[in-house]
């Protein structure tokens, strides 16, 4: 199910004759919410939300939304990518939460909601840019094994004057009940955004791919000959794409995002590739989102305390 709501509420590049071209910049943000249900009991929830027994009310989702806009309106992204939403309307109330400005640039008019029949969760996209050219793929692969519920990635353009830069989400399979099970449906849904990205450069100059991979950067095929491609994407054939957790000296930005096991996971990403460039991004630390010791503020429902088990990330991509 995917749609399309709209809500009331540092560089220079050249062409290959030399010649100047303009280029425009956004801010971009994602961030998985952790497992953020409304206060709706549908009987489809992860277990811990399923009734009201459990602890989680109207109340404790009311402050959830405070304290997401409160961290949105604080990081002050263009473009906000979300994981472990749960419904669609819950953008709308988001957006009534980050209404009240007179300055329409910063208004989120616009929205995406996507997620597979019969999921809990599913990804969200709030943009201040328009948005269009919206395509959901999902995954169906008829074999021997039996295909766990896999989120779909949503593809979409954002509209920056007259610049175009496509946009993909991604959530990929997690590594529970096994990290080397599971790494047979991370390699498809690497297989599919590989042929998805590599499609949309032929149509659009710029790309980005954004979401929790639940794949560390180090388990990434490097390439290291060129800065502006420092991963390979494996497919049909393969993609290459630029991270920035990879330095230039080849070690990984200090703090990741996803703190496990006493120790940084860099497993959300973005990857640039085609005429977008990724500057200054960042795992977001400096916030009441981070606990004492500069980690992840879990959400915990017997206190309604905290914010979620991941940092958000950001960056600035020119294109």
């Amino acid at each position: 199910m995917s749609a399309l709501l709209a809500f009331s509420a540092c560089s220079s590049s050249f062409s290959e004759s030399g010649e100047k071209k303009a280029t425009e910049s956004i801010k971009v943000m994602n961030w998985n919410l952790q497992t953020f249900f409304d206060a709706s009991f549908d009987g489809n929830e992860y277990v811990e939300y399923k009734s009201s027994k459990s602890g989680w009310n109207r109340e404790k989702y009311e402050a959830r939304l405070d304290r997401l806009a409160s961290v949105i309106k604080t990081l002050d992204a263009d473009v906000i990518i979300m994981e472990e939403l749960e419904k669609e309307a819950q953008l709308q109330d988001i957006s009534n939460r980050l209404s009240g400005t007179f300055d329409f640039s910063k208004i989120y008019s616009h929205a995406v909601f996507a997620t597979n029949k019969g999921s809990s969760i599913g990804c969200a996209v709030l943009s201040r840019l328009p948005i269009g050219e919206i395509s959901v793929h999902s995954m169906d692969v008829r074999t021997n094994e039996r295909q766990p519920s896999l989120r779909p990635i949503i593809e979409f353009s954002v509209y920056a004057k007259e610049k175009t830069l496509t946009i993909f989400v991604n959530h990929w399979k997690s590594k529970s009940g096994g990290a080397e099970i599971s790494e047979i449906w991370r390699k498809r849904q690497e297989f599919t955004l590989s042929r998805l990205m590599k499609n949309a450069c032929k149509r659009s100059h710029a790309v980005l791919a954004a979401g929790d991979f639940n794949k560390d950067i180090s388990e990434f095929t490097a390439k290291y000959s060129d800065e502006t491609a420092n991963i390979v994407l494996h497919g049909e054939c393969d993609f290459y794409v630029f991270s920035p957790w990879i330095l230039k000296n080849g070690s990984y930005v200090e703090t990741g995002s996803y703190w496990y096991k006493n120790a940084w996971e860099r497993i959300d990403h973005f990857f640039a590739a085609g005429e977008a460039q990724i500057e200054d991004f960042c795992p977001e630390t400096a916030g009441e989102w981070v606990d004492s010791e500069g980690h992840p503020f879990r959400y915990q429902i017997w206190n309604g305390k905290g914010y979620s088990d991941h940092l958000p990330i950001t960056c600035t991509v020119r294109f």
